[in-house]
């Protein structure tokens, strides 16, 4: 069987269902085996052993019974005929099993007939005794010697032979069964042999056909992340195995002629040529790489013919810069006299503006002042208010005291009444208590009005005193909301003075940048003449810049290129700056560079 053009899924079934028909084939047979065994065993248990031990129940029995005749017999107690009767009650129903219990694979049941006879006769003999006994012992006894006796020994004698024969078939069946046993076992080690020998010889060729290919895939693969592509991989085969190493040779070689094809493109590249192209196949993944480098060699030769363009631009426009230089010096002089100008003016304004402060601090000040008394004023509400409650608390105190007044008063006449009631009784005795008793009395009534009186003054004085309270109250809430205002002021005009002197010291920088922008005019013409000294060495640098670009050769595909044609000359034209005295500042917004002939369009969409 040639495993090479086999699928691995239908190798590894093959040689796993070879093994597990195997192995089922020899679990089936040892179960078999166990089943046949099982059943023998069983068969021995459930006739040969049963009937045995049946043999043995029967002779028990007519034993016991035997001897329970002879005892009756002997002693004349007919008691123990019960017994008797029993044991032969049960020796009937033992036989009857053992007749259903004996072998039926045995042809032969002249033992078991034999022993069934010899026990019927001798239980007849036993039945006819137990009737006799009853009413001679004598008789009895000579029936046992001479008829019961001889009967139980041939029963004994029926009953060995049963058993020794039950025996010997046992022993049979169990030697056959041993043999059958040592057959199967000696049957099942020689599949196991043969059956292990073949799956042994399957798995090696499956391990070797999975193995081998895999070798050279790793060693190949282990090749690639080293950089080494010539590993070889000789494996072949139908399976999946033989197109991965298919697979992998293909590999080797496309990325061989994709490596070499960049190779010979970039050496090129580093020699100055860009006039060059990736013409090997890159398929797949690998066509982006030769698209991005096709396409970078495309840009290169944009790129160095925008450079030599640029150089040439860069010569004219040196000279222009210089003329420009001469413009600024101009423009320099005359933003000078307006710098100075500007600068008195700002002068102006920085004294107003610290005589703006200096009364805005005076305001602040004074403001501070009228919150100081407001609050001091606060202060004395609050303690007239203190006053009022402590008048309207000794007003409620010397209400309480005209109360009890009253309350005296009171009590006063009712004495009083109580002294003349006493006096009346006392007659002429007690008229001279009577007159003291009646000027109590209207002592006490006067006392009592005038409690009252003295009452709804203090209840009006109370009521006046809520009414002040009351006002004083409002007057406090007013002084207060009075003091939050002022305070509201107050930080009002520190936030003016604060903005008075941030604008004082923004005014007095203002000057200052003034005077440096002065500075800076004055040095503005120095600076133009320089600017000329400079282009002219810009000039000269562009020319060498020229010179550096010739060495290079770009593609031919690059329209207007100077792969194809001379580089020319440059139709440069460099814009005139203006100066705008309204922005103090040159207007050079017509390009960021200050030169729109160069076409940067190109430049853009480089990415380094």
């Amino acid at each position: 069987m040639n495993f090479k053009n086999m699928s691995i899924k239908k190798s590894l079934i093959v040689g796993f269902g070879t093994t597990i028909l195997v192995s089922v084939a020899i679990i089936i047979t040892s179960l078999i085996m166990m089943n046949s065994q099982k059943k023998a065993y069983s068969d021995i248990l459930e006739h040969y052993v049963e009937t045995n031990t049946l043999v043995a129940d029967c002779r028990i029995d007519y034993n016991i019974a035997a001897r329970g005749l002879r005892d009756v017999a002997l002693s004349g107690n007919v008691d123990g005929l019960t017994t008797v009767n029993s044991k032969l009650t049960e020796l009937e129903s033992v036989m009857a099993q053992m007749q259903d219990t004996y072998p039926k694979d045995l042809s032969s049941r002249s033992q078991l007939d034999a022993f069934v006879n010899t026990l019927n006769t001798w239980k007849e003999e036993a039945k006819t005794i137990a009737e006799v006994v009853k009413t001679d012992r004598n008789r009895a006894a000579t029936m046992i010697v001479d008829e019961c006796t001889p009967a139980l020994n041939a029963a004994a004698d029926a009953g060995t032979a049963l058993a020794e024969f039950l025996k010997g078939e046992q022993d049979k069946i169990i030697a056959q069964q041993n043999l059958t046993s040592n057959i199967g076992l000696g049957v099942i080690i020689g599949v196991m042999v043969i059956a292990t020998f073949v799956v042994l010889m399957m798995a090696t060729k499956i391990i070797r056909s999975i193995t081998e290919p895999s070798t050279q895939v790793r060693g190949a693969l282990v090749g690639f992340s080293q950089g080494n592509l010539a590993v070889p991989v000789t494996f072949t085969g139908k399976n999946e195995l033989g197109e991965m190493c298919d697979a992998l040779r293909t590999s080797q070689k496309v990325l061989n002629s994709v490596i070499k094809d960049i190779s010979d493109t970039t050496g090129q590249m580093a020699k100055g040529n860009f006039d060059v192209e990736l013409t090997a196949t890159f398929p797949g993944d690998l066509a982006p790489i030769q698209q991005s480098v096709n396409q970078f060699v495309l840009r290169m030769s944009e790129t160095i013919a925008n450079i030599s363009q640029s150089a040439d631009q860069v010569t004219a426009g040196a000279e222009q810069v210089s003329n420009s230089a001469q413009a600024l010096a101009q423009g320099a002089t005359q933003q000078a006299s307006s710098v100075e100008e500007l600068s008195a003016t700002i002068t102006d304004i920085s004294e107003n503006a610290k005589q703006t402060s200096a009364v805005a601090e005076q305001a602040g000040e004074h403001v501070n002042e009228a919150g100081g008394q407001l609050n001091m004023s606060m202060e004395h509400v609050k303690q007239l208010n203190t006053a009022m409650e402590n008048i309207s608390n000794s007003s409620q105190e010397i209400g309480k005291i005209i109360a009890t007044i009253e309350n005296i008063a009171f009590q006063t006449n009712i004495l009083a009444l109580n002294a003349a009631v006493e006096a009346a009784r006392a007659g002429s005795a007690g008229k001279g208590f009577a007159v003291v008793a009646d000027e109590v009395r209207n002592l006490a009534t006067k006392s009592d009005e005038a409690a009252k009186a003295t009452k709804d003054l203090i209840d009006s004085s109370i009521s006046a005193v809520t009414e002040g309270t009351e006002a004083v109250s409002k007057v406090t809430d007013a002084l207060s909301r009075t003091t939050e205002s002022a305070g509201q002021v107050t930080t009002m005009m520190d936030t003016v003075v604060s903005a008075v002197e941030s604008q004082t010291q923004a005014i007095m920088q203002v000057t200052e940048g003034i005077d440096q922008i002065s500075a800076v005019v004055q040095t503005n013409s120095a600076t133009s003449e320089e600017c000329a000294a400079a282009s002219e060495e810009l000039s000269s640098q562009a020319n060498i810049m020229h010179q550096l670009m010739a060495e290079f050769k770009v593609s031919s595909k690059i329209s207007g290129g100077f792969g194809s044609s001379s580089f020319g000359t440059s139709s440069y034209s460099a814009p005139s700056p203006s100066y705008s005295s309204s922005s103090s500042s040159w207007d050079d917004s017509e390009d960021e560079g200050g030169y729109s002939g160069v076409d940067s369009s190109p430049f853009s969409s480089i990415k380094y």
